[in-house]
């Protein structure tokens, strides 16, 4: 379970501002120093996704958000963060710290007004919706408990709506929600067998269901989870090729060509959300280049 999140504002005409904090279950003295901000902003130049290992706090995930709509006229976008505990696995956020991110462009936030209490009651919500734990969201109890909510304002509505949220609460108790979790459980099984077409086959049938019963924020994550999935192959199968192009450039004496193969792998682990093999790959670029810098310094007298 994550410790808490943070989010960082990228105003166009100044440097940062911290937006705000919501720690879960406690206070905490975690704060994003001007150094700190340096080394996220550094890393989200060339990367959306980024791992950040700290000695105070276990790991920084985050992501770095472009905006697009209005608010681009005054603000680059936003980095969000989670402080993960050392058990947290980055990849298992990945969909949702993107839609938190996205969710600060909804026309009714105006996050370059709020102030910073305002605000971190809206990061909180947001971090309750988006941020927790998906496996958590997609308990039958709990999808039960929020079609249940959806179906409260409905009744307050017109014929219509009425008439949808008498349907919902039919489906519930015909246990329809409970196929959701059985189809997650599914993709996700199928995830740690390496069979990615099945978990995004199992991924969409779960973010199809979810739409149905009017889940509009499960059903888009789960999308974006049946998305990466049908990705991960591919960007496997080029980083396996360009390992085996560093290695037998560093058989041949290629120090150049094996450094830069490296940083390539380094970067589609990365894509990938693997980062032990990110840091593997870019530790064997940087030695290589030094190595490679040092030969070429060396040669020339």
């Amino acid at each position: 379970m994550p410790i808490g999140c943070f989010a960082i504002l990228l105003p166009t005409d100044s440097d940062y501002k911290i937006l705000g904090y919501y720690f879960k279950e406690h206070k905490s003295d975690f704060e994003v120093t001007s150094d700190l901000f340096l080394r996220l902003n550094l890393d989200h130049s060339k990367n959306e996704f980024n791992l950040l290992k700290l000695k105070e706090f276990h790991r920084i995930f985050s992501y770095f958000y472009k905006f697009k709509g209005k608010l681009s006229r005054n603000a680059i976008g936003i980095i969000i963060g989670l402080l993960l505990n050392e058990d947290d696995k980055p990849e298992k956020f990945r969909s949702a710290l993107k839609e938190a991110a996205e969710a600060f462009e909804m026309p009714s936030l105006n996050i370059l007004k709020n102030s910073k209490d305002e605000f971190e009651i809206i990061l909180k919500d947001i971090y309750l919706e988006h941020l927790e734990p998906l496996i958590d969201i997609l308990q039958p109890d709990a999808l039960r408990a929020s079609i249940k909510n959806i179906t409260k304002f409905m009744i307050s509505g017109g014929k219509k709506e009425r008439t949808i949220a008498q349907e919902l609460l039919q489906k519930i108790e015909d246990g329809e929600h409970t196929k959701i979790s059985d189809y997650y459980n599914t993709a996700e099984t199928s995830l740690k067998s390496s069979d990615y077409e099945k978990a995004a086959k199992f991924y969409n049938k779960a973010a199809e269901l979810a739409e149905k019963l009017y889940l509009m924020d499960i059903s888009t994550s789960l999308k974006e989870k049946g998305s990466f999935s049908q990705q991960v192959p591919e960007f496997s199968k080029e980083r396996e090729r360009v390992v085996q192009e560093a290695r037998n450039a560093l058989r041949n004496e290629e120090f150049h060509s094996a450094y830069m193969h490296y940083r390539k792998a380094s970067e589609l682990s990365k894509k990938l959300v693997e980062f032990d093999k990110e840091e593997e790959y870019r530790l064997k670029s940087k030695a290589l280049e030094d190595f490679y810098n040092v030969d070429q310094k060396y040669r020339k007298k």
